[in-house]
């Protein structure tokens, strides 16, 4: 009996070892992404025009951005069937072109990813944009679990922005993130 009673207490003990170690091999890493998107014009509403009170949605057609997931897996000798968790880190963005193009004619802006075979889901937001700003760092949804997002080689990014005038035609915009990783080599 007092044999059975050890082996089960030696049992137990090696496994929350084991355990212990196996979480202590954990990595961290970031999966970064980034791409430029293109305003799309408003129709009926020329660059200067009076928009109605209130102002409008401004529809920006999704986009695919490359994450190149697998190659960042493979430089931290980690699988993604070890994926641990992913959330979104960060998310920025920024006024490439025309020079002088403030985020002046939006007050609010929605970020969503989507995949193949995933829903779309708002993972980051800014309202009230503050006036003069060429670079603006969104509010990142806390508590998300982005795991099967993260391991894919490219995401949808879908922007939704509320205008309160019409921004200059042609007006580019880099979108930047990156999924924070916690992975498993073991």
């Amino acid at each position: 009996m007092k044999k059975i009673v050890f082996c089960a207490i030696a049992m137990v003990v090696l496994f929350t070892a084991c355990q212990k170690i196996k979480n202590l091999a954990n990595i961290n890493f970031n999966i970064p992404f980034s791409q430029t998107v293109t305003l799309p014009d408003m129709p009926g509403f020329p660059y200067g025009a009076t928009l109605p009170q209130g102002g409008l949605n401004l529809p920006i057609p999704p986009v695919s951005v490359a994450t190149n997931a697998q190659q960042i897996f493979d430089q931290y000798h980690a699988s993604s069937k070890n994926l641990v968790s992913a959330n979104l880190n960060n998310a920025d963005l920024q006024i490439t072109a025309p020079a002088g193009q403030y985020f002046d004619f939006v007050d609010t802006i929605q970020v969503f990813i989507s995949t193949e075979g995933l829903p779309e889901i708002l993972v980051a937001y800014l309202y009230n944009i503050p006036k003069g700003q060429t670079k603006i760092n969104l509010v990142v949804v806390p508590g998300l679990n982005l795991k099967s997002y993260a391991v894919q080689d490219s995401v949808i990014l879908r922007l939704n922005a509320h205008v309160n005038a019409i921004p200059v035609q042609g007006t580019q915009v880099l979108t930047e993130g990156a999924f924070h990783v916690v992975a498993n080599p073991l």
